[in-house]
């Protein structure tokens, strides 16, 4: 068992991994707009689609907020030999560094890419689960921040319904509170689709 300090010190810099800001920094660089202040308002790769108006630089913000995710893991599992509570300690440094960047004033993402990047490091079935879902009802109600949010909730009840087959305890707990903090940022969108709904529903009624 390592000392309270070590896992300290494994949170602190998988925090800081994960609160590079890849969008706010290529956005910036870009085109000199502040993420944070277009669309969304998201620092993430879809946001980054609005604010850029370019695929080439949304797919880089996804590639390298995929890979914030998945090198540390990587290396703390093939070097470090981690327990499950230094397992647990990496990915949540990494998400919340992630979703409240001390360099943003703590604006971040929403964590979909650098949380599939932790769990394609430790169980890619996870990430093929969640997307096959997302695609589901993303083909249905055409919204992918609803689409995301169903399959971010539905992700934890697939692996436990699956898991004497598929996975363990210690990847449900993962998935568990990894879904808990992403379903949690996608709620403050809630209103946001609501007033666009209504904004939707007035312009039709006054055609």
């Amino acid at each position: 068992m390592e000392s309270v300090l070590f896992y300290l010190l494994i949170f602190a810099i998988a925090y800081l991994f994960g609160s590079f800001p890849s969008a706010f920094l290529l956005i910036k660089l870009t085109t000199h707009k502040d993420i944070r202040e277009q669309g969304s308002g998201n620092v993430g790769a879809m946001n980054a689609l609005r604010a850029g108006e370019s695929k080439p630089v949304a797919v880089l913000v996804l590639v390298l907020d995929l890979l914030k995710g998945a090198l540390p893991v990587w290396y703390v599992q093939i070097y470090l030999k981690p327990d499950f509570l230094l397992l647990i300690f990496v990915f949540l440094g990494l998400l919340l560094g992630h979703l409240f960047p001390v360099w943003l004033k703590f604006k971040g993402g929403r964590g979909l890419a650098v949380a599939a990047g932790a769990m394609l490091a430790v169980q890619p079935l996870l990430v093929l689960i969640w997307l096959v879902i997302w695609a589901i009802f993303f083909a249905v109600i055409h919204k992918h921040i609803v689409a995301s949010m169903v399959a971010t909730f539905i992700l934890p009840i697939v692996v436990y319904f699956t898991k004497d087959n598929y996975f363990d305890n210690e990847i449900l707990v993962i998935t568990l509170f990894v879904c808990i903090l992403i379903f949690q940022r996608h709620l403050a969108r809630i209103p946001d689709l609501v007033e666009e709904k209504r904004i939707k529903i007035q312009n039709g009624a006054s055609k």
